[in-house]
């Protein structure tokens, strides 16, 4: 007898008597089983991927903190508030410290180079003196707000009464794979693909703090208005820079890699009720409820998550491209001003990564979806599967696929991967045009 997907994780009873188990670290699951029973699967779900990755969006500020076993008293949602304006003023703190250091995250610090002639080896010294002349608005105080907007509207939508999203995703896309003839060896593998994300956002976030940490010991930093300072107030200010920075960095490669993470899930969902159609037999009116599910959790992604991940990608690509530039010594004003490339060089390739994982899972997303548009024709081209269908059954499937209008959509655009490949060939040739032209240098 087949259960509810809609169910709750919550409301799951913990435990269910079988046989031949094997016990893999949190729950018990059936050996050599293909086919689990819906507690086994959802339990399996809930310890090794949903639980872990509520507490890092609660960690973030994203999330209140939850009990898992009963509902939250109100000093745990107050806790919950206070830690969350706490993060809000930890992060605004960091944009007056960038703006007092002149540390922009495109470029870093600002260093002019100076010449200095030993006379006793008759060698010409570089030295990288700290200056700072950027633009209040576009530098810093545009940047921030767009950064600070982007997790003020996360936080909204997480918090909301209705983000049951991921949760929910998470149970169907489980209960998905559990009709496939792979069966938990789709749901181990499942599981490792939903933490190579969280592991990349780490590793970028590694990378980051290395560059800011590197860029900091390049050379004497001054703060404005502290340039008289005492040495050890101005060593715990770049200590507190870094701790800040860091946060940004952290809050919006969690926010990033969500979207990344709903993405992957609802392009397994869909191949999973693409294969599901495809190997059994299966109701039209059944199946194309179920499609009718996905298409409201697609929209809650387009609709809800993206518009903050399309406000940092807009930080994360104009980075991208100024850094760039700065690299490429293209800006004639600043000429003067040189970077220290090894740095700028790491610090650009992270931004690139950055503002590229969005559009890459959105492209494998709408991928996907097209895909599905053509299961009907298949489906009517395979007797042994449907041979006991209606005509009438099938047709209708066929009808209804080639009829769906569902893709992944930033910046309420449609988002493809020939499109990607466009503009990616696009800049590739703007780029090679310059260097041709000695516009590069």
């Amino acid at each position: 007898m087949e259960m509810d997907p809609d169910r709750t994780i919550n409301n799951i009873a913990s435990s269910t008597n079988l046989g031949n188990e094997i016990c893999d670290e949190y729950i018990c699951i059936p050996e050599a089983s293909t086919h689990l029973s819906v507690t086994t699967v959802l339990n399996y779900c809930k310890n090794k991927i949903l639980n872990p990755y509520m507490r890092l969006l609660s960690f973030m500020g994203l999330r209140p903190f939850m009990n898992e076993e009963q509902e939250p008293c109100f000093f745990l949602r107050l806790f919950s508030y206070i830690y969350t304006l706490q993060v809000m003023g930890f992060m605004i703190i960091g944009y007056f410290l960038q703006y007092m250091s002149c540390f922009r995250r495109d470029r870093g610090f600002y260093y002019k180079a100076k010449s200095n002639k030993s006379y006793l080896t008759n060698e010409l010294n570089v030295i990288y003196e700290h200056t700072c002349d950027s633009s209040l608005i576009y530098s810093f105080i545009v940047p921030s707000a767009l950064h600070l907007v982007g997790y003020l509207h996360a936080v909204v939508i997480f918090r909301s009464s209705d983000d049951d999203q991921l949760p929910v995703l998470m149970e169907r896309v489980f209960l998905s794979s559990t009709n496939l003839s792979s069966g938990f060896i789709s749901q181990k593998k499942l599981v490792k693909t939903l933490w190579l994300f969280v592991v990349f956002s780490v590793i970028w976030v590694i990378l980051s703090l290395v560059s800011i940490i590197c860029m900091l010991a390049e050379g004497e930093i001054s703060f404005k208005w502290m340039e008289n300072s005492k040495p050890w107030i101005i060593l715990m200010m770049k200590i507190l820079l870094v701790i800040c920075t860091l946060w940004h960095d952290v809050v919006q490669a969690a926010v990033v890699s969500n979207y990344c993470l709903q993405a992957q899930l609802l392009t397994l969902y869909v191949q999973f009720l693409r294969e599901k159609l495809l190997q059994y037999p299966v109701q039209a009116l059944e199946w194309m409820r179920e499609i009718e599910d996905f298409k409201k959790l697609l929209k809650y992604l387009n609709d809800e998550i993206a518009p903050s991940v399309c406000l940092f990608t807009v930080v994360n690509l104009s980075f991208t491209f100024s850094g760039l530039i700065w690299l490429f010594s293209f800006n004639h004003i600043e000429r003067e001003k040189l970077p220290v490339f090894g740095l700028n060089i790491l610090n650009v390739i992270l931004w690139i990564f950055i503002s590229l994982a969005p559009f890459i899972q959105g492209a494998r997303l709408t991928n996907s979806c097209d895909v599905l548009k053509s299961v009907g024709q298949e489906v009517r081209t395979r007797p042994y599967v449907h041979q006991e269908t209606p005509a009438y059954e099938l047709d209708s499937i066929l009808m209804y696929t080639t009829s769906l209008k569902i893709n992944a959509r930033l910046f309420s655009l449609p988002i493809k991967g020939k499109y990607l490949c466009f503009c990616g060939s696009f800049a590739i040739v703007i780029i090679l045009i310059l260097g041709q032209c000695h516009y590069l240098n």
